[in-house]
């Protein structure tokens, strides 16, 4: 036996580790949800909207309760015919299999080649304490992760509608993914634009379909009177988002105008598409442009997005982890240092959630946008190792 069949036997089986980590932790989470499925969850909101739904009650009473269009709440009111054990287990089972199924077609896809195959499950290991938070607690946002890593996956192999379902169903439960849907239509308008537009058209309209009319538009109206109101710049401090207006203003105590920050956004979402749209133009290859606007979009919807709550960080734990791991064959070592110290922050945050809930001054608050821009910071840092495309 030569001197690579040994190195082959003694390499760590990193897909078979990560499978039964995932296994274990997934069945304890849902032996718990069933045990204990009346333990207040994000679920119970979500079938409260349900509940409200089948018996045309008005879906927006609560600025802090059910939030999502009519459409999201006809869905929950499906789960609710269910027992409600059975509902537990299974939401939960959906939401981590389109985050495990979308981190496994991007990787799959080659959006990420940088990652030798024998180290993708080295991913899953790494975003594994990033996201069971999340999963425990019942969360729409490990879905929508999923769905996005799924749409970029599928532009890169090609499979239109696919892309374009599942950007659009991770619209439909929050709006923060049109940022990733924009991007992605930049690199292929006519075959993404059209699709993405009349599955969205299809989706808010389908309520229509479901409920009386009248209901229907008024819902629709109660919700964007709702969202537009919701003026997230003047929460309370306990209630703020983590964002970077969090850190420069709440924290910093910038005296920064709403307006001027608001333009910032904009600004710097302009820029990502200039930087990916520029890429394409030169010529630079497709999984690497889309490896970087993946990357990109997702540190700009937490520290620069509408929303940023502290669950809604699991959206940054696929990032995470593909840039820590891949930090480890292709980065630099300043790139290294970076994804490993804003790998650990996001881990502290998770920690200080699940271990000292209770811990929750504005500082200990902060780690989580700070690890969201030292993140960047890393993404930067490697980002001009993208190559051309090779001729064909």
């Amino acid at each position: 036996m030569d001197s690579k069949s040994n190195r082959a036997m003694k390499r760590p089986a990193w897909g078979s580790v990560a499978l039964v980590l995932w296994s274990v932790v997934l069945t304890v989470l849902l032996i718990r949800a069933a045990l204990q499925p009346h333990r207040l969850s994000s679920l119970t909101t979500y079938l409260t909207g349900g509940a409200a739904w089948q018996t045309l009650s008005p879906l927006y009473t609560d600025w802090r309760g059910f939030v999502y269009p009519p459409a999201i709440a006809w869905f929950f009111s499906l789960l609710r015919t269910l027992p409600l054990i059975l509902a537990a287990v299974l939401w939960r089972a959906l939401t981590v299999g389109a985050f495990l199924f979308g981190l496994g077609a991007l990787l799959r896809s080659g959006v990420f080649h940088r990652i030798p195959p024998a180290s993708r499950g080295l991913v899953f290991i790494a975003a594994l304490p990033l996201s069971i938070g999340n999963i425990d607690n019942a969360q729409a946002n490990p879905l929508i992760a999923g769905l996005m890593m799924l749409a970029v996956a599928a532009l890169l192999t090609e499979s239109w509608t696919l892309c374009a379902f599942a950007i659009a169903v991770a619209i439909a439960f929050k709006v923060y993914p049109v940022a990733l849907a924009l991007l992605l239509c930049l690199l292929r308008p006519k075959q993404l634009s059209w699709r993405i537009a009349l599955i969205l058209l299809l989706l808010l309209a389908l309520p229509f379909a479901l409920q009386d009319g009248h209901y229907v538009s008024a819902q629709y109206h109660a919700w964007l009177q709702t969202r537009v109101a919701d003026d997230r710049f003047h929460y309370p401090m306990k209630d703020a988002p983590l964002d970077l207006w969090y850190l420069l203003v709440r924290l910093g105590n910038l005296p920064l105008p709403v307006r001027a920050y608001e333009a910032f956004q904009i600004m710097t979402g302009i820029a990502i598409a200039a930087m990916v749209w520029l890429r394409a133009r030169r010529g630079m290859a497709i999984a690497d442009n889309l490896a970087a606007l993946y990357l990109l979009v997702s540190v700009w919807m937490l520290l620069l997005g509408p929303a940023t709550e502290n669950q809604t960080y699991v959206v940054l734990a696929p990032a995470a982890s593909l840039l820590l791991v891949q930090s480890f064959y292709t980065g630099s070592l300043g790139g290294r240092i970076l994804a490993c110290s804003a790998y650990a922050f996001l881990l502290a945050a998770v920690c200080r959630n699940s271990l000292i809930p209770s811990l929750k001054s504005p500082q200990f608050m902060a780690i989580q946008p700070i690890g969201a821009f030292i993140l960047l910071a890393a993404i930067f840092c490697d980002l001009p190792r993208a190559t051309p495309a090779s001729p064909r």
